[in-house]
């Protein structure tokens, strides 16, 4: 299997909307937290500027000229009173602190009144702005904490109120990603008909589209491979019928080449009718008691002309020699199978080389066919899949494997590939 490309957190559509979500809700928290902040401050302000005039109007009233009566301060009052009868300014009284004019400590308004005998008596009243601007510092901080908290709580609510709207998206998607294409399942509609819906519909469409194809591709297969078989069949048995002994050498090295290339079409249509049985689910297995190494022997004498042009030998192994290597399976899948693996190690085997066919029980009884190679092959297993070959060699179409894996499950058997020290082998256990 190709390698997937991993998704991240912040990749998926969840983290967009949530993040989309609590961007919104975000924008408007913080509009609406700013400007209350805003009338909260110009509230403080209005009430402090108020109580400081109200001070200074109540300390303005009870001062007199006619005769003199002036107030004393109370705690946390600091003024200053002076009057101006046009000739000279008398300051009554004046216990202003000396830093009045730190605007950061304190907030001073002036106040003036007429008296009857003439002159103006001015007031100018301090008090401490140190709670006033306590409090805007403590609501500047409220500010700064719930900010941070709206934008957690916003993007919570927005993840989860995404995750709740994207579940049938999920759904859809978990329940796509089980169909098979052999046995293709449609997709339960949502009951009610929003995007989903029609998602769910299209995808529906597009199944039986390619369920469709996938009928029509194996039916093809079928029949063009019953179609050839024939006349396959027929040119190989014209070219074997032929006596060799009267011909020179070129014209036999001709037919010899021409029987190998109608063997290797035969073998490839027949791969070709393999895959359209299993594709289709038509594959059945119908087992009986058969001896692995007879039916090895019997089927290497078929590979003696191929080897021989390969300048190869056979190495037939039995382990042990009077073992008893009977198994219980479906004759003709394992003659396909045992074909294929002597074919691949034939075919990518090197020349002036030997093809070891090991058929051996002990637990288990099973065949291992190896073959010489100088090439390496970093991932053997893969090369089950279908239409899958080594990067090396450009013949066939990469379904031998594949049929012989699909076949030997069929049978009860594990087909196991492995590539060591310049050999590549192929094992088939059966139980």
């Amino acid at each position: 299997m190709e390698n997937q490309p991993t998704s991240s957190f912040y990749q998926s559509l969840r983290f967009r909307f949530g993040l989309l979500f609590n961007s919104l809700l975000f924008l408007c928290v913080s509009f609406i937290v700013y400007s209350l902040y805003q009338n909260a401050k110009t509230e403080l302000d209005r009430s402090f500027s108020l109580q400081l005039s109200s001070a200074a109007n109540n300390v303005l009233q009870k001062t007199d000229i006619n005769p003199i009566a002036v107030p004393l301060p109370k705690n946390g009052e600091f003024f200053r009173i002076v009057y101006d009868n046009k000739v000279k300014k008398t300051q009554l009284i004046n216990n202003l602190p000396e830093d009045v004019t730190d605007k950061d400590k304190w907030r001073l308004v002036s106040l003036k009144k007429y008296p009857e005998n003439g002159g103006i008596l001015s007031v100018d009243f301090a008090m401490s702005a140190e709670n006033y601007h306590s409090g805007i510092q403590k609501l500047r901080q409220l500010l700064y904490i719930y900010l941070p908290i709206a934008f957690l709580i916003s993007f919570l609510g927005g993840y989860l109120l995404s995750g709740f709207l994207l579940s049938p998206l999920r759904r859809i998607i978990h329940t796509a990603g089980k169909v098979d294409l052999d046995h293709i399942t449609l997709l339960a509609k949502p009951k009610t008909r929003d995007e989903f819906y029609y998602l769910t519909d299209a995808l529906n469409r597009m199944l039986v589209r390619i369920d469709e194809q996938v009928k029509q591709q194996t039916a093809f297969f079928t029949m063009a491979s019953h179609e050839l078989r024939t006349p396959i069949s027929n040119m190989l048995t014209e070219l074997q019928v032929f006596s060799h002994e009267s011909m020179d050498a070129d014209t036999r090295k001709l037919l010899d080449n021409q029987e190998q290339e109608v063997k290797r079409m035969k073998a490839l249509v027949d791969n070709f009718l393999w895959m359209s049985q299993i594709e289709s689910g038509n594959l059945s297995t119908s087992r009986s008691e058969l001896d692995l190494a007879e039916l090895v022997l019997e089927l290497s004498e078929s590979f003696s002309k191929q080897m021989a042009m390969n300048r190869q030998r056979f190495r037939i192994e039995l382990s042990p020699v009077d073992g008893d290597f009977r198994i219980l399976a479906d004759k003709n899948q394992v003659g396909v199978i045992i074909n294929n693996l002597i074919s691949n190690a034939i075919k990518y085997g090197e020349t002036d080389t030997i093809i070891d066919v090991r058929i051996f029980r002990n637990e288990k009884t099973g065949i291992t066919v190896s073959n010489s190679t100088d090439q390496v092959i970093h991932n053997p297993e893969k090369l089950k899949g279908q239409f899958r070959r080594d990067t090396f060699h450009k013949d066939g179409f990469g379904l031998g494997l594949w049929i012989s894996d699909i076949l030997s499950k069929k049978n009860n058997a594990v087909l196991s590939l492995s590539s060591a020290d310049k050999k590549f082998s192929a094992t088939v256990e059966f139980d």
